[in-house]
């Protein structure tokens, strides 16, 4: 067993007489083979004992004591430890890599920077811990530490570690690296963890009450029914993270990105949810509501011979993923849609009067004929999607020869995006095209009487003649 000299004055204070010799603790390592191995020997007792650097990667320490030692710069990689008391003990920058703790007493343990990848860990007590003096001179441990305060895990990496159903309890986590963590029914309550790396952890039942996530990395998390009232996760990334069944009252996900995450069962009233990136699908609604979309598919479907046209006025249908599905004829009149997404979709005759659609997505949807009349668009994402007016037929299907055009009068479209889309042959009277990108849109035929252009972005626009500059 080699050992760095002089790397640590954890154990100052230590009398000499408990002090013990690297011949000696080499001894205490060699009976304690022995006791693992059922061929006598005895438990290694390495209390408070200055264990800095020491070089025991894979060994088998199965029950052994180290209450208060100093593992600081240690390599135990591949160790087993199961079972072992690591009380008040410093593991700072240790190599822990692949190490068993099953069943280990971590209690009050400085982990700060140690290496912990694929370190297993289920079970294991990582609540607070602080050893104290015996107070004089009865044999009781030499010295205070009153710096203990919960388990520091800043910068550990813990990629891929087993964690289940662990104590962590406002534990300081801070830049971690818990990537592919097991962490399923942690108590990870008060926890900090900015800037953590979380992609990909298993965190289902987690219990993350007022728990700081604020920069953290979550993508692809498996967070299904974990508990995160009043967490603070201020611009998380929580993309394709699986939080169904989440409790999130009072969270703060402000400029979070939830974008692809699965979002069903779970109530964002009660949170905060400015700048945040998410859409949320159609299973979240109620039975009611889901019940009507399924019957407005048959309709649609069957041009009328089932189901029935869906009637949605007035709605709120903020952040909902309405992508692809067909809505013609659908009627959202006054609906609040802010931050939907209809990309893709058929809302041909669709009626969207007085709708608030404020920063939607509609990239490439068919509004043909829609009615947008006094709807707000503004900062809505319309790139590619096409307006065209829709032949008016007989009962029997034939041709009239007359056309409905989409009706935009009053329209706000202040901000939008609208690149490539084709509105031409609307009727955009009086619309608000102001700060509009309207790059290679085609608005030829289109009524723009008393529409807004100013600051409009109308490189490669094509529009009725005399509008440019208006």
């Amino acid at each position: 067993m080699a050992q760095a000299a002089g790397k640590s004055s954890f154990n100052s204070n230590l009398g000499e007489r408990q002090r013990k010799s690297p011949a000696e603790i080499q001894r205490m390592l060699q009976l304690h083979e022995l006791f693992v191995r059922r061929k006598g020997g005895a438990p290694a007792d390495l209390t408070l004992q200055n264990l800095a650097g020491v070089q025991m990667p894979r060994i088998n320490l199965t029950g052994a004591k180290f209450t208060g030692a100093n593992l600081e710069g240690a390599n135990l990689r591949g160790a087993t430890l199961d079972g072992c008391d690591f009380f008040s003990a410093n593991l700072a920058d240790a190599d822990l890599s692949e190490a068993s703790f099953v069943g280990a007493d971590l209690r009050g343990v400085i982990l700060r920077g140690a290496k912990m990848r694929g370190a297993k860990l289920p079970d294991v007590d990582l609540r607070a811990g602080r050893l104290l003096s015996g107070g004089g001179t009865g044999g009781g441990l030499a010295f205070m530490r009153t710096d203990m305060g919960q388990v520091d895990l800043t910068r550990a990496n813990l990629s891929g570690a087993l964690l289940s159903n662990v104590d962590l309890d406002q534990a300081t986590m801070n830049q971690a690296d818990l990537s592919g963590a097991d962490l399923t029914g942690a108590v990870l309550t008060r926890a900090k963890l900015t800037g953590t790396k979380l992609q990909g952890a298993r965190m289902r039942d987690c219990d993350l009450t007022r728990a700081n996530l604020s920069g953290a990395q979550m993508e692809g998390a498996a967070l299904a029914n974990a508990d995160l009232r009043d967490a603070e996760m201020v611009e998380a990334d929580l993309k394709d993270a699986d939080l169904r069944g989440a409790r999130v009252e009072g969270a703060n996900l402000e400029g979070s990105d939830l974008t692809g995450a699965h979002l069903a069962r779970v109530d964002f009233s009660k949170a905060k949810l400015e700048g945040t990136r998410m859409q949320l699908e159609v299973t979240s609604l109620s039975v009611e509501i889901q019940e009507l979309i399924e019957k407005h598919r048959l309709w649609a479907a069957s041009q009328g011979r089932h189901g029935a046209q869906a009637d949605l006025s007035g709605q709120d249908f903020t952040r909902i993923n309405f992508a692809t599905i067909d809505f013609s004829g659908a009627n959202f009149a006054r609906c609040s849609l802010v931050g939907a997404n209809f990309n893709d979709g058929l809302l041909v005759m669709a009626n969207f009067h007085e709708a608030q659609l404020r920063k939607a997505e509609l990239r490439k949807a068919n509004l043909g004929g829609a009615i947008l009349e006094g709807a707000d668009l503004s900062g809505a994402d319309l790139t590619g999607a096409s307006a065209p007016p829709v032949e008016i037929k007989r009962p029997d299907g034939s041709s009239t020869g007359r056309f409905w055009p989409a009706n935009m009068v009053k329209a706000n479209f202040a901000g939008a995006i609208l690149r490539e889309a084709d509105f031409s042959g609307a009727n955009l009277k009086g619309s608000d095209l102001s700060g509009a990108d309207l790059t290679g849109a085609n608005l030829e035929g289109t009524n723009l009487a008393d529409a807004k252009l100013a600051r409009a972005i109308l490189d490669g626009a094509k529009l009725p003649p005399g509008t440019a500059g208006r």
